[in-house]
């Protein structure tokens, strides 16, 4: 059976395209015996964090605030729980204790968040936005209220400046935590337990320790450790759902061709994540890929549409199926999902 099943933990973050609820396919297909696993769209981390697959282990993804969170965690993770644990203090000063309050998702709270990491990339980019605010405010009570607002920002923008790396990552931190379906832009009537979140800030820093984390672009990181003995993990921004993802130039047709050209080249062993459509069908259709289709709840639409089933494709350049039935070795008590008619793994 494929994977090395050592000892992993959840992802700190939320991500849109996360890939937790496939990690029992994705698990049982990875090969044992590489010398290198490299997870070239790392995302919200879910793969990397799930278990070490090789001696060395690469977290990558061109997104720089999922990567500098990432290396903060790993290197300066008791002075991210630290800052989270006071960052709404009403005074602007550290909170000794932990506070629920910050992650009651107060809604003015996370858009104090919000103006500080997109519009205060300078002084007069934040200052601007304010008075923008300011005017589009009707009455007296609606200005007072984005006034209020304001100094919540202003106290994060100068803490920010000190810290820039330790207080994007804590910023980041609370935007995916506090938006809706991970959005980091649109306020979610949600809480979120703080205890939990320090756990799982604690768990990824302990498991990043035997991780890199690199910040590449994914051609430059599979040209670079393209070998035999490299395993690359490849789950990029989904065809047509590429807008969902900030921070990042769009990955349109030209870059799904240039990303299957590279890894058609590969020497080594591929694994890729797709959502399943006739584009992507007929990108793959060369007779070296293994294509294994399956279906599961489609979380966008679940309170909507319970019963709505999203369909992907993993592809990859070996026998996947020989891995994943593991030559019939597997009994009813290790498989977590079930096959259709049509042979589709349902989840």
């Amino acid at each position: 059976m494929g994977g090395i099943l050592t000892t992993g933990c959840e992802p700190p973050i939320p991500w849109i395209g996360g890939k937790t609820i496939l990690l029992p396919v994705i698990k049982r297909i990875i090969p044992e015996g590489q010398n290198k696993f490299v997870d070239v769209f790392g995302g919200g981390g879910s793969v990397s964090l799930s278990g070490k697959y090789a001696p060395i282990q690469i977290y990558n993804d061109y997104n720089q605030h999922l990567t500098n969170f990432y290396t903060i965690i790993k290197t300066r993770c008791r002075d991210l729980v630290n800052a989270f644990a006071g960052a709404f203090g009403k005074d602007g000063k550290l909170v000794e204790e932990i506070e629920q309050r910050i992650f009651a998702n107060i809604r003015d709270q996370f858009n104090a968040c919000c103006l500080v990491f997109y519009r205060a990339d300078t002084f007069e980019e934040f200052y601007d936005s304010i008075l923008k605010m300011l005017n589009k405010a009707g009455s007296i009570q609606d200005k007072q209220h984005v006034w209020m607002n304001s100094m919540l920002a202003w106290e994060l923008y100068k803490r920010r400046e000190k810290d820039p790396e330790l207080f994007d990552a804590l910023m980041f931190l609370i935007l995916m935590k506090c938006s809706f379906s991970a959005t980091g832009r649109s306020w979610a009537c949600k809480g979120t337990n703080a205890e939990t979140a320090i756990r799982l800030i604690n768990e990824a820093s302990r498991v990043l320790q035997h991780i890199a984390v690199d910040n590449r672009d994914c051609l430059d990181i599979i040209r670079l450790h393209d070998s035999p003995t490299t395993i690359f993990y490849c789950d990029p921004p989904y065809y047509m759902a590429e807008k969902c993802y900030s921070g990042v130039p769009l990955f349109g047709d030209m870059m799904h061709k240039a990303l299957h050209d590279a890894l058609l080249k590969c020497k080594a062993k591929v694994i890729i994540s797709y959502n399943e459509c006739d584009f992507i069908d007929e990108l793959y259709s060369e007779d070296k890929w293994f294509i294994m289709r399956l279906d599961r709840p489609h979380s966008m639409l679940l309170h909507s549409n319970p019963g709505a089933v999203y369909h992907e494709v993993i592809i990859a350049n070996f026998d996947i199926f020989e891995m994943y039935y593991g030559n019939g070795q597997l009994t009813l008590m290790d498989m977590s999902d079930t096959i259709n008619e049509e042979g589709r793994i349902i989840l």
